[in-house]
This record gives structure tokens, C-alpha cells and sequence, in this order.
């Protein structure tokens, strides 16, 4: 039934931390849980602070002839700027991810697992207030034809102990 569920009315936005996995690190994933490959895979951390966490990440339907698709969006801000960040910043440049985020209530969903997340934008304005002269990362995901790809409690707990076993 589409409609209001009084039992479950709708929270907007994210909770302030989510994982990073490189796409290639995954070996599956199925049934709401993602499976890493052997040799110490991880999932990194991603933590944003303020008021709005990952503003900007959305999904839009593309419509398309045969099939329609969604693109997923993916923005968040790194404030890191040590010696390593050149190399770091690179990798996220030209890498392919998953991302997993927690809504607000409670449910955690992956984007990038169809086609991967891939940097579409990198900006640092070093007298923005917003980004405190950080780097607004935007991520995209395109042709995906599954909405809200949901992860479960227990996978998410899994992967956020960082290294995972041999599968």
C-alpha cells in the first residue's frame, strides 16, 4: 500500500558516520549483506559533523526507453589536509566504491553496488565556511536499476569492525 504508515512516518536525512568500501574489495553481496574478499579487505570510515551529514546525497530516477534507471549521488566534505592527503585525495579521484549510510531511522542502505560510485566532482574553496577549506567529494552512481539497496544490522555491525575473514 502506498501511503503514510503511522507506525513508521518517514525521517529525513543521515546519521553522521558511514563506510567507504573500494568496489573491488567485494566479493558479493545478496540478501541484504555484503562480503568482502579475503586478505584484509576493509571498510573505511566516513564521519561528517554538523547540522546536515552527506547534504546533497540523493537518488533520481533517469527515464529511459526500454528501462528506467536511478542515479545515486553521494557528497560529503573531507577536512583532512596532512601530508598524505594528495595521495588519499587521488585514490577517491579515481576510484570505484560502495558506500553504505545510516538513515536517521536506523535502516542502513549501500549506493554503488550496481555500477560503483565514482568521483564526478572534487572542490576546495579554501574561504568557504561551509567545508572550512575541505574537500566537497561528490560521488555518482549511474544506471542502477534498484532503489534503496538495503544492508542489515548485523552486516553493517560486520563491516564496521573494518577487517574482514576469509569467506
Amino acid at each position: 500500500i502506498l501511503g503514510y504508515d503511522c507506525d513508521n512516518p518517514p525521517v529525513k536525512g543521515v546519521q553522521a558516520t558511514g563506510l567507504l568500501i573500494n568496489r573491488s574489495d567485494i566479493s558479493s553481496w545478496a540478501y541484504g549483506a555484503i562480503t568482502l574478499k579475503c586478505g584484509g579487505k576493509k571498510a573505511y570510515k566516513i564521519v561528517q559533523s554538523g547540522k546536515t551529514p552527506f547534504n546533497g546525497t540523493q537518488q533520481e530516477l533517469q527515464e529511459g526507453v526500454y528501462q528506467n534507471t536511478m542515479t545515486n549521488t553521494l557528497q560529503f566534505v573531507v577536512l583532512k589536509q596532512d601530508e598524505n592527503w594528495a595521495e588519499q585525495l587521488y585514490a577517491l579521484m579515481n576510484g570505484e566504491f560502495v558506500a553504505v549510510l545510516t538513515n536517521k531511522n536506523g535502516t542502513h542502505q549501500a549506493f554503488g553496488l550496481e555500477t560503483g560510485l565514482h568521483c564526478t566532482g572534487a572542490v576546495r574553496e579554501l574561504y568557504n565556511d561551509d567545508t572550512l577549506a575541505g574537500w566537497q567529494i561528490t560521488f555518482t552512481e549511474e544506471g542502477a536499476t534498484k532503489v534503496n539497496i538495503g544492508i542489515t544490522n548485523n552486516n553493517y555491525n560486520f563491516l564496521q569492525q573494518y577487517t574482514a575473514p576469509c569467506t
